[in-house]
Parts: structure tokens; C-alpha cells; sequence
């Protein structure tokens, strides 16, 4: 599925590394266009590396003075070749490379650019093209772009028609490239043009143009010399920049999920129900998944993918680990079964390579270990600067030192990997044990390990059962393939894109146990009766006591709590290193921005207040003895020992005016130290309170009489009034302090602009609920309501992410657009913006109406719904890849997000439950207001609460990367919920940590904030250990302080944890022991020390027998209730204040030392 630009009809399909839809077969090839950008980008980068690396004979570009690359006509005119029907031929490779598409019957000859010297003088790098009209016409960008772009090439196009053509002409055209490239036929030193070998030439052009130019291994016969260049175009090639890697990881994405959904049921259902299918049947269903990703529910378009080869499915004994080996037409043998499959997303190939062991002996479960571990090996070599070898040097070091198996080093396959993108397998980057070229960041490799022709004696299939099929193979082999890129050195080793689960309990499958006496009478007298005794027992199935089988893949018990521990050991390990790894990180970001001055107060001085500059502008209607309110000035002028003195308005705190009786009194509270100050409080005010507190006489209080109330009434309406009026004007200047002016919009003309209509909107405009219409212009939104009256602007380049909510569930589907920078909506400023449409009102919804299911208007109702449902989902759909097509056009990169509905889970953001769910860069709850929308770039740790074996929900916080704010908290998760969401977490890079009980999180962010060290391991001496970042929260976390019991029981249970190669009952024991220490109360240090909980009951009922007998005696009893309640909470830990200073809000410290108290109770 070769993308094309031809004569022919101009038929064109899809472009290659590119996300515009396919073109049909008979589109023309005026609809095409060249991508300069990535032109230019790619063919200086094999400019340069053909100058750097074009030393000698024996580097990859051989010493080639110019490069040709031919593409003859689509169909096979001669019979002869296979440059155009091959897939992977270098030079339809190239031609995707650098155009999208393959330019059929065309010559490319290109030469680097070469210094002056005593022979010929400087020259620029030279791209010529020779091909007909419509094709040039396509390339003429690529001419201006080099010129433009201050490329170090020129590009040269030369039209040859189509037909027949006179051999002179040509003659001409070929003369006039070499003299661009520098080559000479008539020359007495001819120079060398270096060619695909293995690519034959057909086709008039490509004929006639080897004709001219091309002679032998020299130039006897007055011809060019020729080599060949094959490697140095894939060197050239084989680093990936971004936009190729995100290809890729989506091509191994589409693999695993084919293996996964496609391949793996098929094969269980096959061995589940016995069914009798060749190997060659099994890999075309496999191929017909891939050919249509629909069946595995993958919307993808059907000509973006392919298969890269024919499924390869091999069992029985019969094995070949060679990419080129074929699914033949035997049976598939339900013993250990091979499987690799490959496929290509716009053009770009991806391979994947997994073994499933059917009633494995432990020879092969043991050799499955070890070559499990010699992947992992490889793949930590597999690092920028070493070379290639060094992978096959790491797999037999393995093999002989760490694993301790020499002979298995003899049955390792001649290479371990191949280079893969748009050339499947390429040749010159193998995995040999010879290859000395070096690895690249970028590069995308199949990392394929594997054993061959393993032998398997009648020994070791001592403890198979005789009706596994395992117990007739005679040898066997093991493989596991995976793609993976490279990454920088300082990064670590390489990633893995085929991400399938390849652990030993994954690939296993155990369908017959071993037959002991008891078990094979029971079978031959079950055969007696009738019973079926079939070679291909049912897939998980077991053979019980009375003959039967249990289809159970895996399904016991132990097993199934084993896959437990071991999934919560991994996250543990993989926890464990991520935070180390993140802690490093935030050590490199705050130092950036202290070196920035990012982190720098940028505290305003406080504006010392002026209300007059001089007496002589007070107004004219003071009077010594009256308060006088200046509107204008903002201030209030107070009689004092008869003369008038100004106050600022921002300086008095209240008035108040008491109900009159003889005389009317005024009160004036001003601001001053000493007192808390509240929260509306000016600003200024608060800093200068606190410049001149320390040396500063302060006003705290005034009153005034007065025999007439008419003045002091009318000061106390206006001074209420003038406070009232400053504390808005403040308000509003605080809320448009950190508003970013925004560009105006610019309105698309001449163009269909994309459009949706009756929208409302949230927040509402105006104060009240209104329709409009939204519209995606050059660069933003425009939302206008239907009276066209107001207007809202979104422009593109603030939208941080937008998000895109289909109605599955919910009753209305939306668009949410999270900003950047606040805007102001109705004097408020917001920074989630959303529009909607609802599909049923939402009073409907909540009605307590019901009907017969069997009423057919009830019936139409929901078919009307359904269709609804679907219709708006689709506008809104539809409306979103408009948008991100028009964001593209006009140079922004809006894309909408789609919450993962199965990744959702309940909880309680703000005050009521809703259902919250993750999307690629957030966590979100937009149904329900006030919105939730956690940024996850913005996320530092994330910390469980109320994680205890007793309680049903737990709690969330998302701790912001700024330590000045306040984490983001989702209360009252089910518990169900917790292992689905630290999965969840661990994929996202995310560290998390857990604990028992609530904490302080405005004291935490308190000194986290102030400590500089945070994230170091060390005190401020550098010497004394300490807990790195969040680590602290950890419930298992390290104590090395104390040296009681408790501390050993942690220290097993985490070893426990950490250890996944222990028997299933050694993991139970340790878990058992862990349990019963990590169960005691967080409060259990508060209780008495030295008495179980027997004992304080014995004594406290006792003590409460005698108080009381006392108290009737002396008081009347009345102080039995306090020596009842002091001896319970002696016992108990109840007298003790449980909100005591620290961070934890529930329980206060708990104290150092050891312990010698009995064990106690968990308290209820």
C-alpha cells in the first residue's frame, strides 16, 4: 500500500507519516501537495550525514561522489525486476521519506555539497529530479523552499514527456545532470555513482538512463563505476525525529492491540473448544483483523494500516525464528506456540513476537525465565554510543555468567534484532555479533530474542500428563520480539512500544495436570462410560478426582492471589524508582527557576496614603465640629480637639452606628496592629500595618456624640457607601491584576467557517442562562448569542487543553475548553469555559414519572433519545475535527481530548458525588458544577487518605508542583476503585503514596514551601540522611529510629513485597505476618503501656465499682461518671485532644522509643 503520485490517471492515496485523509484512486494530483518544511528538514540530514560519513570505501556511502535513486512506472512493463513491486525498496522508502508519497517512472540523483579545491571550485549540494509535467509540478515547492530556506542544496527539476522519446534528448537531459553533480564520462579520473544493487531497472526512463551512465566495478568500458549505497541511506534513515516516533509508537499500539483483542482469543477459543485449524488458517484471521481493525473495535481508517508480513504461527516441534519463515498448512499443536505478527501504520512497521507454553515442563518454564531475563539484559545495552554488537555480546555474557547456562549460547539465533520504520527489516542495522556501528537516539529497533532447537528429553516430560500434546515434542524454541526506541544516554536504556505482557503467568496455561494412579483410574473408568478422552484438552481445563474437567485459564486461588502480590509488588518497584527519578526532576526544575528568579518575591512596597497635599484643599463646608465624608477624595474628615483631620477611607475597618436614646453616638474601628486582620482587608493597608507596626502609634478606636443625629447618620450612610464602593473598585483591580491581554480575533472570510448552534453555555453570561452559537475562526472562538447582544472570544493560543464529552451516560454532550490565562466573564474571571447541549432536561431526568416498559410512547421516547444521542454526538464530533484541521491551517495545535469512561470512578471534588474520569492530560469532572479539571503537568504527588482495612472509601490529594497552593482533594472513593487507579497513576509517570488517616495539608504546604531541601536525601549539614520529597508519607515507610518489633514485621512485609520469585506460600506467610503489624491503630501509642485490653477492662470495672460505691457514700455518686470515663480513656487513649499540633488533623505525633506493651486490639 505504496502511497502514489503518478501520471497515470494522477491516482494518489494517502501520504506517508501524515494525518491528511486518503485521496481515492481518482483524485488528481492537483490535490496533492509537497510538505516543504519536512523536505528540506530530511534531505539536509542525509546531505550531512553523506558528507560526514562518505570517508572511505568501506563506510556506508562507499565512496560514492553522487547518488541516483530510480522508481520505474507502476506497472511492470517487461516482466523484469522487483523495484516496484517490493514494499520495502530503498527506494520507494526514500521516496516516502521525503516526499509522502512515491514518484513512479522519475530519476533522483543528488551529491553533497563539496569545497573548493585545485581541481573544481566550491559547490552547493544539488537535488535533481528528472520525471514528467504533473509531477514536477507537484516538486516546484521543494525549488523555491530551497532557496528560502537557506538550504545547503539546490533543487533542479528536468521534465521528460511521456511516450516515446528521442534518444538524443535524453542524452542531453542525463549529460546536463552529471555536469550538475559534478561527473564526467569523458574524464580520465571517472568518479563514482553509488546505486541500489539489489534494485533492477525497468521502464523506458530507467533503461535508458543505466545505459548511459552505468558501467562495470570500473570504467572499462567508458562508463561510471558504480557501488553500492544501500547503507548509507539507512544510516542516514534510521534516526527518527518526533513526528516519525509518534507514528511508530501508534504502529506498535495497533500490533499490541491486534495481538491482544485478535490474536490471543482466537487462540484460546480455538483450544477451549478443541477446534482442529492449521497454522496458515489462524495467521488469515489474524491478517484479516489487521486488514479491518474494526473487529477489534479500533477506529482506524482501513488504508492507514497493513500487514507487514503474513502472520507467523508456528507449534508442533516445527520451529524457525528467521523473520522470512512461513505459517504452514499443520495443525496447531496445543503444546508451545510461537507467534509473531507485524503491522504498518502509514507505511511506518512495527513487529511484535510472543511464546505461549502450554502445560510447560520445568525445563521450559526455566529456559522461558532465563531468556525473560536476557531480554531485559539486551534491552538495558541497547544504549546511545555503544555499538550494535554489543547487544549480542550482553545476551551471551548473560547466558554464561548471570544465568550459568554456557550451552544454551549455541542455540542463540544469528541475530537478535533488526532496524524497522519504513523499511521493515533493514540489512545494514542488524543485531549481529560483528556489526560495529554505533546506536543513535532515535533509533527504532525489533529487539527479537529467542533460543532455537532446545532439545526436551523423555526426563524432562516426566511430570507432564500423558494427554498433553507437550509429551510428543522432541525440541522446542522460545522468542520474544518487541519494538522499542532509543533514547538520550542521560535517559536511560530503551523504551518499549510493544508493550503486551510477555511474564511467565501471562503466556502459561496449564489444561492438564499430572496424572497420578488415582487420577488414571478414575479417567479409564470414565472412558468406560462413555466418557470423551479427546488429545486437545479444553483451554485452562483440569482433570479432578472423578474425571471431569474445569475450564479455568489460571483459576485457582493461590494463583489468582499470586498475580495479586505480584501486581503490587511491580507497582511498588516501579513506584519506587519513579520517585526517585521524580525527585531528581523537581531538583532540576526549581534550580532553573531560581537561576531565572522565578521563585524571587516580587512583593510591591506599600504606598504610604495621601488624601490632601495641603490644609488649603480640604472643602469648603469643614466645620471644626461636624465628620465630614469627601466623596471625591476618598476620605473622611474627622473633628479632633476642634480641628479636622482626614482619614483614608481604606484605613477604617467598620462603623457603626448604635440605636440612638438622648444623644446619637458614631463608632470607628480603624485598622491596626495587634488584631487579626480579616480577609477583606485592603492590601496596601495590611503592608503598611506591617512597615510601620514595630515603631508606629496606631488609632484603634473613635466615637462621637452628638445631640443631633442628622450629621452623624448622614456620615454613617457615607462612609457605608464610600467603603462599599473602594472595596469593589479593589476587588475588581485584584481580579484583573493577572488577566493577559488577549489578540483580537481574526474572522475567516471567503471561507465555510465551522459552526455550532443553540449551545449554551457555562458560566452563563449576563447572570442568566442563554443560547448561541459557536464558531471556529483563524485564530479562536467566537461565541455570539442568538439576540446578538454579547459576544465571548476564546483565542486558540489560550486554550491549554480542550476537551470533548460524547453522551454516553450523562444528559448533555459538551465541549470544555480549560484556558491558559483567565478571562473575564460577567466580572468574574474563569478558566473553564464550556458549551453544551442538552439531550434531555435535566428537571425530566430527575422526575419520579414512570411508565409500563410496554408503552409504545414510552418506547418511542427512548428510540427518539437514542437517535438523539447518537446525532449529537456526531455533530459535536464532527465539529472538533473542523476545529483542529482549521487550528492546524492557520498555525495553532488545538486538539480535543475524550475522557476514558472506563478509567472513571466516583468521588466527591467539591460537595456532592459525581463521576470522575481521567483523559490524556487531565482528570475531570465537567457534567456537574463547579467544574473539576486537575492538570496532571501540574500534579507533583498524589497521596491516598483513609487507606485502612476497615473502611469502605478513601480520599485523594493531588499535590501541586506549586507549593503555595492548596492540593486538589477527591474524597470518598470506593475502595473497589484504588488498584485501577494506582495502575492508572504508575502508567502516567505519576508517584503516589499512602496512609491511614487525614492530614494537614495548609501546615505540610506551609513548610514544604520553606524548605529549600526538600527534595534532597540530606540535612543541611549534607551528611545526616533524611526522607527525599513525599517519601515521608509513606505508610511502609522507613523508621530508623526505633528498634521495636514492629519495625522488623515492616521491613518482612516489604520484602515480601519487593520479592515476585518466592513460592505462593512463602508470599502468604510474609503477608500473613505483614498484615497483623501494619493492622495496628496509627492511635495504638497514645494507650496505656504494659496492660492488654483484658486486663485495663478487668481493672477499669473495678475502679468503677469502688468510685461509685464512694460517690453514693459522699456525694451522691456523681463522681463515678468522671473515674469511669478517666480509667476508659486511660485505657483507650480517649481523654487525649485528637486535634494536637502537627500535620496529621486526626490523631496527634506519635512518640519515639520502644515498646514493651503486649499487642493490642485494633479499636473500633
Amino acid at each position: 500500500m505504496a502511497p502514489e503520485a503518478s501520471e497515470d490517471a494522477d491516482n494518489a492515496a494517502d501520504p506517508a507519516a501524515t494525518t491528511a485523509t486518503a485521496t481515492a484512486k481518482s483524485s488528481s494530483s492537483s490535490e496533492l501537495s509537497l510538505n516543504t518544511t519536512r523536505f528540506t528538514t530530511r534531505l539536509n540530514r542525509i546531505l550531512s550525514h553523506y558528507s560526514r560519513y562518505n570517508t572511505s570505501e568501506s563506510s556506508p556511502w562507499r565512496k560514492a561522489d553522487a547518488v541516483t535513486i530510480c522508481r520505474g512506472p507502476l506497472g511492470n512493463e517487461d516482466g523484469e525486476g522487483e523495484g516496484d513491486t517490493n514494499p520495502y525498496a530503498k527506494s520507494l522508502c526514500i521516496h516516502q521519506y521525503l516526499f509522502g508519497y512515491q514518484l513512479p517512472e522519475s530519476v533522483i540523483v543528488f551529491a553533497p555539497p563539496a569545497p573548493s579545491s585545485a581541481e573544481e571550485k566550491a559547490r552547493r549540494g544539488k537535488f535533481i529530479v528528472i520525471t514528467t509535467r504533473r509531477k514536477i509540478d507537484f516538486l516546484r515547492p521543494a525549488e523555491f523552499a530551497a532557496t528560502e530556506k537557506n538550504s545547503q542544496f539546490d533543487v533542479v527539476l528536468l521534465e521528460r514527456p511521456r511516450g516515446t522519446v528521442d534518444a538524443e534528448d535524453d542524452e542531453v537531459r542525463f549529460r546536463r545532470v552529471l555536469g550538475e553533480v559534478g561527473l564526467d564520462l569523458e574524464a580520465e579520473k571517472k568518479k563514482t555513482m553509488g546505486i541500489f544493487a539489489k534494485e533492477k531497472a525497468h521502464g523506458s526512463l530507467l533503461k535508458s538512463w543505466y545505459a548511459f551512465f552505468k558501467g562495470g566495478e570500473d570504467d572499462a568500458d567508458g562508463k561510471l563505476p558504480t557501488v553500492d549505497v544501500t547503507a548509507g541511506i539507512s544510516h542516514s534513515m534510521s534516526i527518527k525525529e518526533g513526528l516519525e516516533i509518534d507514528t511508530l509508537r501508534k504502529s506498535s499500539v495497533l500490533t499490541n492491540k491486534v495481538f491482544k483483542h485478535g490474536f490471543v482469543p482466537e487462540m484460546e477459543r480455538i483450544i477451549d473448544k478443541e477446534i482442529s485449524v492449521s497454522h496458515e488458517t489462524l495467521a488469515g484471521y489474524v491478517q484479516g483483523v489487521i486488514d479491518d481493525v474494526s473487529k477489534i473495535k479500533l477506529k482506524v481508517p482501513k488504508d492507514h494500516v497493513e500487514p507487514c508480513y503474513f502472520p507467523i504461527i508456528q507449534s508442533g516441534g516445527k520451529y524457525d525464528l528467521r523473520v522470512s519463515s512461513q505459517s504452514d498448512e499443520s495443525k496447531v499443536s496445543y503444546d508451545i506456540i510461537l507467534a509473531s505478527i507485524g503491522a504498518r501504520y502509514q507505511n511506518y512497521c512495527s513487529n511484535m513476537s510472543r511464546t505461549f507454553l502450554i502445560d510447560p515442563p520445568r525445563k521450559v518454564s526455566a529456559h522461558y525465565e532465563i531468556l525473560l531475563g536476557m531480554h531485559e539484559f539486551c534491552l538495558k545495552s541497547m544504549k546511545a554510543g555503544r555499538p550494535l554488537r554489543s547487544v549480542y555480546e550482553t545476551a551471551v555474557n548473560y547466558l554464561k555468567n548471570k544465568a550459568n547456562k554456557p550451552d544454551l549460547v549455541k542455540h542463540l539465533p544469528k541475530n537478535l534484532g533488526f532496524a524497522t520504520g519504513l523499511d521493515f527489516r533493514d540489512s545494514s542495522l542488524l543485531l549481529t555479533a560483528k556489526n560495529p556501528s554505533l546506536f543513535r537516539p532515535g533509533m527504532v529497533f525489533v529487539l527479537s530474542v529467542g533460543l532455537a532447537n532446545l532439545p526436551l528429553k523423555a526426563a524432562d516430560k516426566e511430570n507432564v500428563s500423558d494427554k498433553s500434546a507437550v509429551k510428543n515434542l522432541e525440541n522446542y524454541a522460545l522468542v520474544i520480539a518487541d519494538t522499542v526506541v532509543l533514547k538520550n544516554s542521560d535517559e536511560g536504556s530503551a523504551e518499549v512500544f510493544t508493550k503486551h505482557s510477555k511474564s511467565l503467568t501471562d503466556i502459561s496455561y496449564t489444561i492438564n495436570n499430572n496424572s497420578s494412579d488415582e487420577d488414571s483410574s478414575s479417567d479409564e473408568d470414565s472412558t468406560k462410560n462413555g466418557a470423551s478422552n479427546n488429545n486437545g484438552p479444553k483451554l485452562g481445563s483440569k482433570v479432578t478426582s472423578g474425571g471431569t474437567r474445569a475450564s479455568s485459564r489460571l483459576a485457582s486461588t493461590g494463583i489468582d492471589m499470586a498475580d495479586a502480590l505480584e501486581g503490587a509488588a511491580e507497582r511498588e518497584r516501579k513506584q519506587m524508582a519513579l520517585m526517585e527519578r521524580k525527585n531528581e526532576e523537581r531538583l532540576r526544575e526549581l534550580a532553573r527557576a531560581n537561576s531565572k528568579g522565578k521563585n524571587k518575591d516580587k512583593n510591591e512596597e506599600a504606598q504610604e496614603l495621601r488624601t490632601y497635599p495641603y490644609p488649603k484643599d480640604y472643602p469648603d463646608s469643614v466645620l471644626p465640629t461636624q465628620v465630614k465624608v469627601d466623596m471625591v477624595s476618598e476620605c473622611v474628615i474627622l473633628p479632633i480637639t476642634g480641628t479636622p483631620v482626614p482619614f483614608h477611607i481604606s484605613t477604617i475597618k467598620s462603623v457603626v452606628l448604635p440605636d440612638p436614646d438622648r444623644a446619637t453616638y458614631l463608632r470607628i474601628n480603624f485598622y491596626s496592629s495587634g488584631q487579626a486582620l480579616t480577609k477583606d482587608a485592603p492590601t496596601n493597608i495590611v503592608k503598611l500595618i506591617q512597615k510601620h507596626a514595630p515603631y508606629a502609634t496606631f488609632i484603634r478606636e473613635m466615637t462621637f456624640r452628638s445631640l443631633d443625629s442628622q450629621n452623624l447618620t448622614q456620615a454613617f450612610r457615607q462612609v457605608s457607601e464610600l467603603r462599599k464602593r473602594v472595596r469593589q473598585r479593589e476587588q475588581k483591580e485584584q481580579e484583573e491584576a493577572n488577566l493577559v491581554k488577549q489578540e483580537t480575533l481574526v474572522r475567516t472570510k471567503n471561507e465555510r467557517v465551522p459552526r455550532l448552534s443553540d449551545l449554551s453555555m457555562r458560566p452563563v453570561l449576563q447572570g442568566r442562562k442563554m443560547q448561541g452559537n459557536l464558531e471556529a475562526h483563524s485564530n479562536g472562538f467566537r461565541f455570539i448569542t442568538t439576540r446578538r447582544d454579547t459576544v465571548l472570544d476564546i483565542m486558540y493560543n489560550n486554550i491549554k487543553h480542550a476537551i470533548f464529552q460524547p453522551c454516553e451516560k450523562e444528559i448533555m454532550v459538551l465541549i470544555h475548553f480549560h484556558l491558559k490565562n483567565p478571562i473575564m466573564v460577567f466580572k468574574k474571571k474563569q478558566k473553564d469555559i464550556q458549551f453544551y447541549t442538552e439531550v434531555i432536561d435535566a428537571s425530566l431526568q430527575v422526575s419520579d414519572q414512570r411508565r409500563s416498559m410496554y408503552d409504545p410512547d414510552e418506547m418511542d421516547d427512548e428510540q427518539r433519545e437514542r437517535q438523539l444521542r447518537k446525532r449529537l454526538n456526531e455533530a459535536f464530533k464532527d465539529f472538533c475535527r473542523k476545529v483542529e484541521t482549521v487550528s492546524k491551517k492557520n498555525g495553532y495545535g488545538v486538539e480535543f481530548d475524550i475522557p476514558y469512561r472506563d478509567l472513571g470512578f466516583e468521588g466527591t471534588p467539591h460537595k456532592e458525588m459525581v463521576f470522575i474520569q481521567p483523559t490524556l492530560n487531565c482528570i475531570v469532572n465537567l457534567t456537574e458544577t463547579p467544574f473539576f479539571c486537575a492538570d496532571l503537568s501540574e500534579v507533583d504527588h498524589v497521596h491516598f487518605e483513609r487507606v485502612t482495612f476497615h473502611s469502605k472509601a478513601f480520599d485523594i490529594v493531588m499535590i501541586n508542583k506549586d507549593h503555595t497552593k492548596q492540593p486538589w482533594r477527591i474524597d470518598m472513593i470506593p475502595n473497589t476503585d484504588k488498584d485501577s487507579i494506582q495502575d492508572w497513576l504508575t502508567d502516567m509517570d505519576i508517584s503516589y503514596t499512602e496512609g491511614p488517616m487525614n492530614l494537614n495539608w495548609k501546615s505540610i504546604m506551609g513548610t514544604v514551601a520553606g524548605d529549600d531541601r526538600f527534595y534532597m536525601n540530606t540535612e543541611d549539614d549534607e551528611v545526616t540522611p533524611k526522607e527525599a520529597g513525599w517519601e515521608f508519607l509513606r505508610m511502609q515507610g522507613r523508621d530508623d529510629d526505633t528498634d521495636n518489633s514492629d519495625g522488623d514485621q515492616d521491613s518482612e512485609f516489604s520484602n515480601a513485597r519487593s520479592s515476585s520469585s518466592e513460592s505462593l506460600s512463602e508470599e502468604e506467610s510474609d503477608f500473613d505476618s505483614s498484615s497483623e503489624s501494619e493492622s495496628e491503630d496509627p492511635d495504638d501509642d497514645l494507650d496505656e503501656q504494659g496492660l492488654d485490653w483484658d486486663d485495663m477492662e478487668k481493672k477499669a470495672i473495678a475502679e468503677d465499682r469502688r468510685n461509685a460505691q464512694n460517690s453514693r457514700e459522699e456525694r451522691g455518686g456523681g463522681a463515678a461518671k468522671s473515674s469511669r470515663g478517666g480509667a476508659r480513656g486511660g485505657g483507650r487513649g480517649g481523654s487525649v485532644n485528637p486535634r494536637s499540633s502537627g500535620f496529621f488533623s486526626g490523631a496527634p505525633k506519635r512518640r519515639g522509643g520502644a515498646s514493651n506493651a503486649p499487642p493490642k486490639r485494633r479499636r473500633r
